[in-house]
């Protein structure tokens, strides 16, 4: 844990010449606050495994900043994601710039003559997730014994080797912005159970990007009508489902509060997350249900009414048939489990 958190450390360190502000620890977290005159936000850094970084932008700078991504004897690779506000991506310090969108994905491959970086547009809100692996420490810790992740991952990365290009600009991914909403419920990364959860969206977060990758070099995209804004407003109905399952909430209703045609609730629904609304809904409704039955000492009537339902029997059918017992027997084996 120690050595984990030096890195995180050292990491931010290097950023701080760039972005100008202090290094502070947060009870087992630092992280980088900038300072009152260059903006505001911080950047936090957790290190989850040897050579694997996470880095979390959330900031205002008061003005255009650049943040080179290559140190001495790098040979890094880096999976970039903006989920908000106005970043972009420098082949040179003054020279040939590209955007990255909001919700796009990028790969960006370092070597010891690149001398690219990101520059952070001043006045803007900014959150950039950006997750670093520095190749020759990441595999010399697995070289002994690789472990399936690792063995992927090399796999990956020797396919990206043949590519010449330096950049690989993604297209438009929702998956990962559910990642990065569910990184919010992890503040300070200090128990085990927070570095275990979040090392596991991290890896997600990996996963995806390397998905998304591989579906548009081989031309397997999944086409949609629907234009970034039209999406973004499925996001945002995605989470008011979430946060409202008491509720009761129609297809009809969404439409009116979205401002989206039933037909492109549906599209975008099944583009974003293969599911219909209605599938989506009661998806959503059965897993809040069984993280009650884990988590609390409600009974099943109160977990029915706190999940938009009104028929138990209903309930107990639509339970069944995902996880393949009724919810008294779940509730039962989750309790005599928790009392071993």
């Amino acid at each position: 844990m120690e050595t984990r958190r030096r890195r995180a450390y050292e990491e931010l360190e290097r950023l701080s010449f760039n972005l100008k502000g202090e290094i502070v620890k947060a009870n087992e977290t630092f992280s980088l606050h900038i300072g009152s005159t260059s903006g505001h936000g911080e950047v936090k850094c957790v290190n989850f495994d040897d050579g694997l970084f996470m880095l979390e932008f959330e900031l205002n700078v008061t003005e255009d900043t650049y943040i080179p991504l290559v140190t001495k004897n790098d040979n890094s690779v880096y999976f970039l994601y903006c989920m908000k506000g106005d970043c972009y991506y420098a082949a040179q310090r003054n020279n040939h710039f590209v955007r990255l969108n909001e919700l796009q994905t990028a790969i960006v491959k370092i070597s010891d003559n690149f001398a690219g970086g990101i520059v952070l547009k001043g006045q803007s809100d900014i959150t950039l997730n950006v997750l670093r692996v520095d190749i020759e420490t990441y595999f010399e810790k697995h070289a002994k014994n690789p472990t399936y992740i690792a063995e992927r991952l090399k796999t990956f990365l020797d396919e990206l080797n043949h590519t010449h290009n330096l950049v690989h600009l993604g297209k438009l991914n929702f998956d990962i912005a559910d990642y990065i909403k569910k990184l919010e419920k992890v503040k300070n990364v200090d128990t085990l159970s927070e570095l275990l959860y979040f090392e596991g969206i991290c890896i997600l977060i990996l996963a995806s990007h390397i998905e998304q990758y591989k579906r548009e070099i081989s031309g397997k995209i999944n086409p949609t009508k629907l234009i970034k804004r039209e999406l973004k407003v499925i996001m945002d109905t995605a989470e008011y489902i979430q946060e409202n399952l008491e509720k009761q909430i129609t297809v009809q209703a969404l439409t009116l509060q979205s401002g989206l045609s039933a037909a492109k609730l549906q599209e975008g629904f099944k583009f974003l997350y293969q599911r219909t609304v209605s599938d989506f809904i009661r998806n959503v409704r059965l897993e809040k249900a069984q993280v009650l039955m884990r988590e609390t000492d409600m009974n099943i009537s109160e977990i029915v009414y706190s999940i938009g339902l009104t028929s138990r029997s209903y309930f107990c059918k639509i339970f069944k048939e995902k996880y393949g017992c009724n919810p008294k027997s779940f509730k039962s084996k989750t309790n005599q489990t928790s009392i071993v």
